[in-house]
């Protein structure tokens, strides 16, 4: 546990003795007791410090400082002394400071794949690198929650240990689209995979007394206009697909805070929107935590897309949002706005107070609050093993013919590719880490293997000479085009010369996107380039010529398309980001030093012109101003998997697939128990499965069970996934038995026509299964003998905009 020093407020310390008094004035038979960790206790001692703040402290409070947008820095907040500020911080809660109450500000860092502050600090000597840990999509691709919840924890306790109070991650919108900019911040397209790796991240990050922030709540799944582009689904695919895996967090974690997002939703946006953040997140789901804006979302200060003029600013919004639950406004700066509001009636004193008493509940909590003594020193060289752990853990093994990999230690390599130089640890952005080093590829194959050294010269040399530098949101970064192999008069005659000399081939190629824009479907991003394409060609014959073997990997925070070059080479591993150690992590799997065990988190299409939003998205043009302000989701409930599977559409790799260098049998699948017929909506269905390795080398499996539904009511994809597990590591000839819990909540459909959850009636088959493809996988069922109502929802949250009919924007139908 961690020694928090006490930092009580003179009125907050009056409650605590009165509570106190209130137990020791009871008799000895009644049991009375106060959970002194619960919201329950921080909310009662919140709602005694209002009659001591003034309206003005109020506003302060739920307003936010600002920020200076020359440097993205905030704006100095309320109570918050100078020894005490951290450089790089993305913003603050304003604290309080009178003769009655003296609250601190609270310091939120940005943090998808690790802490983002500054690793240097004005006028003070020494460094505050943070570690710069595996992309959310490697993290969920593990398939392994206790890993990432170790994760969480050593994140969390640099976020202690620097001085921060709330980090705002982790990131959890469903990857609709492989296009979308910032989808390495995010899990998966599955809710269910989504939220259990986000709850477990959670769970390890505020272990430490620190606060997590999911996020962006919620339809969130382009970056292209993000300030103005309304996200139009029906209430089903709302529901089922983009809030589904927001809840499962909630339930199992209990996150201190939510953010709320850029977006509009049917018309609205989010934050403006009370059926959203009052009556789905605090009446239905019974969310006791804090709700924020996200930096200037909401029309608050009406921004273009480059930051320029005043475009669509509502003076009122800031109003709008407090009265819909969005209690704190980042990065703030609107007190004006607010106190306009209130004059107007847009927005009530008593709402103002729900809001506060929302902040200061989870204010109470904070390291700051409780003066902990942070030392500016975690351990980041334990952190740094367990990033290239978990990084290689979720490293996906695509393609793997006639056991190209692994490579035996010691082998001479020849690597080609300007990425193995400048390794890409992460995307750019809000999800950016200010780390002391990256591990390139290069370096990280040179622990295990003899490398070409006329070729790490040659690319080395050729970086170095042609690198530029691209702008991102926040920054920028540099990149290197692929030479050309007929344009090169050295490389022809080194990739010869190296298929005579050296034992095998890597291929790194590489991708960057980030905050604030979207991917294209061109050469040079999903496509590979000329230039790739010829590498890929001239080292693959001049290989396979000598009767040795070639493989890529890929350095990439999304997908890219692998139907024009996969057949040529032999193996092809996802390494995707795997952080500041991503080098190494690599030379793990490529030597066998670890199984790679790796499985998909979202599909990789044959093409993308089969991807179901591939005609809507980002959005459209609807007002003609050259910017997409509608995105249509047109596929409904069948995203991902869920289209493939239920339309019959090949994939060049399934959901949930990825390669070991071991074989794994499953076995004795069955249901063990089935007691929604006695006990309803608290029912459950349990499946057991023994995964076997019967290979010669120890290694991991990620198993998946995937429930195919009765439809009597609605219809439903194919296949969703209800549940999965991780084996621990298997010895050649060791078993292991996994149980699989599927609750009533979990199985349950949404009915929009009723707003209720619904288990309906009929035979259920159950696939146990190593991805989505179930094709060879026989089934098990059970039944359900009535329809299960599992929950009211409320009347008319989430409806389309007036006007707008589902079935004229919803293209794919069974």
């Amino acid at each position: 546990m961690l020694e928090l020093k006490p930092k009580v407020g003179l009125v907050a310390l009056a409650v605590t003795i009165t509570l106190s008094g209130m137990i020791a004035g009871c008799n000895d038979d009644d049991e009375v007791t106060v959970d002194r960790t619960s919201d329950t206790y921080y909310k009662t001692l919140a709602e005694s410090m209002l009659k001591d703040l003034s309206i003005s402290e109020k506003l302060d409070i739920v307003a936010g400082p600002g920020m200076d947008l020359s440097t993205y820095a905030g704006i100095d907040p309320i109570n918050l002394p100078e020894e005490k500020q951290v450089d790089g911080v993305a913003g603050y809660i304003n604290g309080v400071s009178s003769d009655s109450l003296s609250i601190p500000a609270v310091k939120l860092a940005d943090g998808p794949a690790g802490l983002r502050i500054s690793p240097t600090r004005e006028g003070l000597g020494g460094t505050y690198y943070a570690t710069a840990w595996p992309i959310g999509t490697l993290l969920a691709s593990t398939w392994n929650t206790e890993l990432v919840e170790q994760v969480g924890q050593a994140q969390g306790n640099e976020v202690l240990e620097y001085g921060v109070d709330i980090l705002l991650g982790p990131g959890m919108n469903i990857q609709r689209n492989p296009l979308s900019g910032r989808n390495f911040e995010y899990y998966s397209e599955d809710p269910v995979l989504s939220g259990m790796i986000a709850s477990a991240m959670v769970n390890g990050l505020q272990s430490n007394g620190i606060g997590a922030t999911l996020k962006h709540f919620f339809a969130n799944n382009a970056e292209t206009n993000r300030f103005f582009l309304d996200s139009v689904a029906d209430p089903r695919t709302l529901r089922e697909i983009y809030l589904r895996g927001f809840k499962i967090a909630l339930e199992q974690s209990k996150p201190w805070a939510i953010m709320s997002p850029y977006n509009l939703i049917n018309g609205t946006y989010v934050n403006q929107r009370a059926d959203i953040l009052t009556d789905i997140l605090r009446n239905e789901w019974d969310y006791s935590g804090l709700v924020m804006s996200d930096w200037f979302a909401g029309n608050v200060a009406g921004f273009s897309t480059d930051f320029s003029g005043m475009v669509g600013r509502d003076e009122d919004s800031a109003g709008k949002q407090i009265a819909a639950g969005n209690n704190l406004i980042e990065p703030g700066n609107l007190k004006g706005d607010l106190e306009a509001a209130l004059e107007k009636g847009v927005l009530t004193e008593e709402q103002v107070d729900t809001s506060v008493v929302a902040i200061l509940t989870q204010v109470q909590k904070t390291p700051s609050y409780k003066q902990y003594d942070y030392s500016n020193n975690p351990d980041l060289n334990s952190h740094a093993a367990l990033a290239r752990e978990a990084a290689a853990e979720g490293m996906i093994l695509l393609q793997n013919n006639a056991s190209a990999l692994p490579l035996s230690k010691g082998k001479s390599l020849a690597s080609f590719g300007t990425v193995q130089i400048n390794t890409l640890k992460g995307g750019t952005g809000s999800g950016d880490v200010n780390a002391a080093y990256t591990v390139d590829i290069a370096s990280g194959l040179a622990q295990y293997y003899t490398l070409n050294a006329d070729l790490k010269t040659f690319y080395t040399d050729y970086f170095n000479e042609n690198s530029y530098s691209k702008q991102a949101l926040l920054g920028s970064y540099l990149f290197a085009d692929e030479p050309s192999v007929s344009d090169n008069a050295n490389l022809p005659t080194l990739i010869a010369e190296a298929a005579e000399s050296n034992d095998a081939a890597i291929i790194t190629l590489g991708r960057q996107a980030g905050e604030g824009e979207d991917r294209t479907n061109t050469q040079g991003d999903y496509l590979l380039t000329d230039e790739e394409l010829e590498i890929i060609d001239a080292v693959s014959s001049a290989f396979h010529a000598k009767g040795k073997t070639v493989t890529v990997v890929l350095n990439v925070n999304g997908l890219v398309d692998t139907s024009q070059w996969g057949s040529k080479v032999d193996a092809i591993l996802l390494a995707y980001m795997g952080g500041q150690e991503t080098g190494v992590a690599v030379a793990d799997i490529i030597s066998g030093e670890v199984n790679p065990s790796g499985k998909l988190a979202q599909t990789i299409p044959a093409s993308y012109a089969d991807v179901p939003s591939a005609t809507t998205f980002p959005g459209v043009d609807v007002d003609a101003d050259g910017l997409a302000d509608k995105s249509y989701y047109n596929e409904g409930i069948y995203v991902g998997y869920r289209y493939y599977t239920s339309f019959d559409k090949s994939v060049a790799y399934p959901f949930g697939y990825g390669l070991s260098y071991t074989d794994f049998s499953y076995s004795d699948t069955g249901i063990s128990v089935n007691s929604f017929a006695s006990d309803g909506a608290s029912g459950q269905v349990t499946v057991t499965a023994t995964i076997s390795n019967v290979g010669n080398v120890a290694g991991k499996e990620a198993a998946q069970v995937y429930v195919s539904a009765p439809e009597v009511k609605l219809k439903k994809p194919t296949i969703e996934l209800k549940a999965f597990a991780k084996t621990k590591l298997l010895n050649a000839g060791e078993s292991q038995t996994l149980s699989f819990n599927i609750s009533a909540k979990t199985l349950a459909s949404f009915d929009p026509d009723n707003n209720q959850w619904i288990v309906e009636p009929g035979t259920y088959r159950v696939y146990v299964s190593p991805s989505s493809d179930v094709s060879n996988v026989a089934p098990l069922t059970f039944s359900v003998n009535h329809e299960i109502v599992i929950s009211e929802t409320t009347p008319g949250a989430l409806a389309l905009a007036e006007g707008v009919v589902a079935s004229d924007f919803i293209t794919i139908n069974e």
